[in-house]
């Protein structure tokens, strides 16, 4: 019989999700726009993806939304809740995986630590700008730049239109 693979995961609210598995083996993953619960979804998913097919394991969270969602007795409602529900009952059929989900207090969570340290390091000088507010100043920037190309595109083109009219006609030259 197969060893049974216990693995921790977490996800934050700006769209970083962190599978811890045996042997500080980690895997994270991120998804534009993700909530905090979204997040603690995609983190059981990249959990399930890199396990081996026949596997059985225990994936333990923080996330009571989580465990509930996913629990036998309980239809989901919130339709982005549903599609991961069924993105992940899809991998554990496929994958031929047994798996048992529970619930942990978050202080128990050392897969917080990781992602923590993660976000950080994105994040540069220390993680001194938190990870969400870098992510929408850069968004905004990227906005702002399109924004001054499409006008600049707009000006050439004006200019290229008068360039050619105000031409010699070749007939002159001949």
């Amino acid at each position: 019989m197969q060893e049974r693979i216990d693995i921790v995961v977490d996800g934050s609210g700006d769209g970083h999700s962190v599978a811890l598995f045996p042997g500080e083996e980690v895997f994270f993953s991120y998804e534009r726009g993700a909530s905090n619960n979204e997040a603690e979804f995609n983190a059981v998913i990249l959990a399930l993806e890199h396990l081996p097919e026949y596997s059985r394991a225990t994936i333990r969270t923080d996330s009571q939304v989580v465990v509930w969602h996913l629990s036998e007795y309980q239809k989901s409602c919130h339709s982005t809740f549903l599609r991961k529900k069924v993105a992940i009952k899809d991998l554990i059929v496929t994958k031929n995986i047994r798996l048992d989900i529970q619930w942990i207090p978050r202080k128990q969570n050392n897969a917080d630590r990781y992602l923590k340290h993660y976000i950080a390091s994105l994040c540069g000088a220390g993680g001194a700008e938190p990870l969400y507010r870098r992510v929408r100043r850069l968004e905004n920037e990227n906005t702002r730049l399109r924004a001054r190309l499409k006008r600049a595109m707009k000006m050439l083109e004006r200019r290229s239109s008068f360039a050619s009219d105000t031409g010699i006609p070749l007939e002159i030259l001949q």
